[in-house]
């Protein structure tokens, strides 16, 4: 009896069946416990594993790279804010404040001379006299502080938006030279001029002041013999 070599009868074996039929590769595993960091990227599971955003174990890990940039970023804009206003904060509220005043200053004082002439000639009857009771009232209006700084004589930086040259014999335009090129002022100061003119009132006066003022009478103390006596009216 002849036997075939054990070898041979192994290698038939895979051989013997059709030669069409696929051969399937034994399935691959992936054990997480070979290893601490689960499958590497290159094995297939590990590369499933990596698509999903999962390990192999089935834990999420999400990146807080959004949320740190997102914070980092907030907290340096609020920084900047604050550096900036105690760099220049103070800086803008002098030269606003100083302007401001400038303005409302020539404003008020044109409106005081309107109220002093109109007060001066409330009681008389004439044409003149009311002409000068209806611009007290219309100056009252356009001079109040939401005309003289809405925003169409004023941009958001507080700077003008109206034409201003400086005084004649300068060069450098100073706050009284924006108060007066103001179109408000310009246009007051024009009514006022003329109402002065037409009362004959003498502003230098008002610029005095060192001129003579009214004193405070003071009554004399009476005798211990003498007997009161009424006041006389005063004689305007």
């Amino acid at each position: 009896m002849h036997f075939q070599p054990v070898e041979q009868m192994v290698d038939e074996a895979y051989t013997a069946g059709p030669q069409d039929e696929p051969q399937v590769d034994p399935p691959s595993t992936n054990d997480a416990l070979d290893d601490v960091f689960g499958s590497g990227p290159s094995s297939p599971v590990g590369e499933h594993s990596h698509r999903d955003g999962h390990d192999a174990s089935g834990t999420t890990h999400p990146s807080d790279i959004r949320r740190l940039q997102t914070e980092h970023t907030t907290a340096g804009y609020r920084e900047g804010i604050t550096v900036s206003k105690d760099s220049s904060l103070q800086a803008g509220f002098d030269e606003g404040f100083s302007l401001g005043a400038s303005v409302g200053l020539r404003a008020g004082q044109l409106l005081g001379l309107l109220e002093g002439i109109a007060e001066a000639v409330r009681g008389r009857d004439d044409a003149d006299a009311s002409k000068v009771a209806e611009l007290t009232t219309k100056a009252r209006e356009e001079l109040s502080t939401e005309n003289i700084f809405k925003p169409d004589y004023w941009a958001e930086d507080g700077n003008w938006k109206y034409e201003v040259k400086p005084a004649a014999g300068t060069e450098e335009v100073v706050f009284t030279d924006v108060a007066d090129a103001h179109p408000l002022v310009k246009k007051w100061t024009a009514v006022v001029n003329e109402q002065v003119a037409l009362w004959k009132i003498d502003r230098s006066v008002l610029d005095d002041e060192t001129g003579l003022r009214l004193e405070a009478v003071v009554d004399e103390p009476l005798g211990s013999g003498a007997a009161p006596t009424a006041k006389k009216p005063l004689d305007w």
